[in-house]
């Protein structure tokens, strides 16, 4: 039964997206007078702290001869355990369905046209794992072909693709990024847009409802001083009431993104010497959370129907004949399953 191989990376995301909470934290050490003597953004890697304990303690072996202990502060996590949460369960057999990726922009779309720009402002668009990057322009002015510039007093109005790319497997992040040559005394609302993926009209990506895990993290902040540690614990308490909420691209494939509750348990600390009493080899915080996530089973493609035929009759006797034919297709015919507002066409015929 099982064997066949998926991966969807969903614990993956999860590490990701714990560490990605607590990565930007910095601390600061002042002098008497209050002034800021230096600054240290604190590291934060998977793994256990006993792990980086250890090599504090034994230093790492550089070359031949050279020792270099860790330098703390430095934080680390790992996850200690899983476990089925039943509150969190849907219906089982629930299908969540996408349009399948053909791997190629279709569009881009213009959300808000921005102002103040004077020249043609730069369009990037994220580059796929694997692939060509899509590329797009401000619609260039043709006179030949009575085309109008894309750039109108000032707003965004029209864009061209000038290659639509392949390997996208999700939705792209577009920027729009002022002409390097743009005046500094430009007072500019920077436009906002939107990349539309080629989907094919007659496949459906689909999975069934994912299954709800309680992933157990513990986060060990190590410090050599006690003001190191409060005021990384200072950075990251006042946000958790226990939970803080972090939006997760859950499943790409079917534009899934969900708000992933990360919950505050507990907070131990182990003050730990070395040598004499006075001499501290380290000062361990180690707060537990538990991070809910989803974990989804294998994708399959799906035929959307894109005709529905009905011979209908009277009644319900055995010897009653069809007396009208209703046929459904969608208008236009190439619509996408996602497109709004859906639209379909019905014929009824009398047989």
């Amino acid at each position: 039964m099982f064997g066949k191989y998926f991966y969807n990376k969903n614990i993956r995301n999860i590490v990701i997206l714990f560490g990605t909470i607590f990565n930007d934290i910095e601390i600061r050490r002042v002098n008497s007078d209050s002034t800021i003597q230096n600054t240290l953004k604190v590291p934060i890697a998977y793994g256990p702290a006993q792990k980086y304990l250890t090599r504090l303690e034994q230093g790492s072996i550089i070359g031949d001869s050279e020792a270099i202990g860790m330098i703390l502060p430095r934080m680390s996590f790992e996850i200690t355990s899983m476990s089925y949460d039943p509150t969190r369960k849907l219906q089982t057999t629930k299908k969540i369905k996408n349009p399948k990726i053909l791997g190629s922009l279709d569009s881009i779309e213009i959300i808000d046209g921005g102002s103040g720009y004077t020249l043609d402002p730069v369009i990037e668009i994220q580059a796929p794992s694997t692939g060509t990057t899509a590329t797009a322009v401000i619609t260039p002015a043709d006179s030949g072909n009575n085309i109008p510039s894309g750039l109108q007093d000032g707003v965004v109005t029209s864009i061209t693709l000038t290659n639509t790319g392949s390997g996208y497997t999700s939705t792209p992040n577009v920027i729009i990024k002022k002409n390097e040559n743009e005046p500094s005394n430009s007072s500019i609302s920077p436009a906002k847009l939107k990349a539309n993926v080629t989907a094919d009209v007659n496949k459906l990506i689909t999975a069934y409802s994912p299954v709800p895990y309680n992933f157990d993290v513990d986060l060990s902040i190590m410090v050599l001083n006690s003001d190191d540690g409060a005021q990384i614990l200072e950075q990251i308490l006042p946000f958790f009431t226990p939970e803080f909420h972090v939006t997760l691209n859950e499943m790409k494939l079917l534009g899934v993104k969900r708000d992933i509750p990360v919950i505050l348990n507990s907070i131990s600390t182990e003050d730990d010497y070395e040598g004499d009493f006075l001499t501290r080899r380290s000062l361990t915080h180690t707060l537990s959370f538990t991070v809910q996530g989803y974990l989804y089973g294998p994708l399959k493609e799906q035929g959307i129907i894109r005709e529905v035929n009905v011979d209908a009759g009277t009644s319900f006797q055995l010897e009653d004949t069809k007396n009208i034919k209703i046929n459904i297709v969608p208008n236009p015919t190439d619509a996408d399953p996602d497109d709004t507002p859906r639209k379909t066409t019905t014929t009824i015929t009398d047989l």
